[in-house]
């Protein structure tokens, strides 16, 4: 990994979008995770981080337990569909309710995590990383995260300008 900086990026709600009306027995479903439509820009987005070569670009993203394996799978072949750029060296997954702070080692102020929920953004600077908090037009509509750049997707370019503001403690 070298000295390259670290972007982890979440995938419910940021690379896929989220099905608001969805039930957990819906989740739970076989086909549930590996169909569900890609935000494109976001997914544009990200190709042009990678592109870059300027930092290692990971996926972080919860599992159900429920069904752990399975959510894994279907959330593999998601990205190997629409991201398959991102190998499986760079695709971590940890279970719902559980820290995706404590799932990455080492976290510095140059490790960006990318993610929808302010709870998992708020976790990741106190570990001492930083945060873009992706704006789906679901979460986030009340303003609690304060403490990085805030960000709806519209262009390739806008995830790098905020992942540059958030190393920098920028909030916009």
């Amino acid at each position: 990994m070298g000295n390259k900086k670290r972007i982890f990026i979440d995938m419910d709600g940021v690379l896929c979008e989220y099905n608001t009306g969805a039930e957990l027995s819906d989740l739970e479903k076989a086909g549930y995770f590996a169909n569900l439509r890609p935000c494109r820009k976001m997914v544009k987005a990200v190709r042009h981080l990678l592109s870059s070569r300027r930092a290692e670009v990971y996926i972080l993203s919860a599992v159900l337990p429920q069904c752990a394996e399975r959510s894994r799978e279907e959330k593999n072949q998601w990205l190997d569909r629409y991201l398959p750029e991102i190998g499986a060296d760079h695709r971590i997954f940890t279970l719902c309710g559980e820290s995706k702070a404590e799932a990455v080692h080492g976290i510095k102020k140059s490790d960006v995590l990318c993610d929808d929920h302010s709870p998992n953004l708020q976790e990741w600077i106190r570990s001492g990383g930083s945060g873009v908090k992706i704006l789906n037009g679901i979460n986030g509509l009340s303003g609690t995260f304060t403490r990085g750049p805030r960000v709806k997707i519209e262009k390739k370019r806008d995830l790098a300008r905020a992942v540059e503001a958030a190393r920098l403690g920028r909030t916009a």
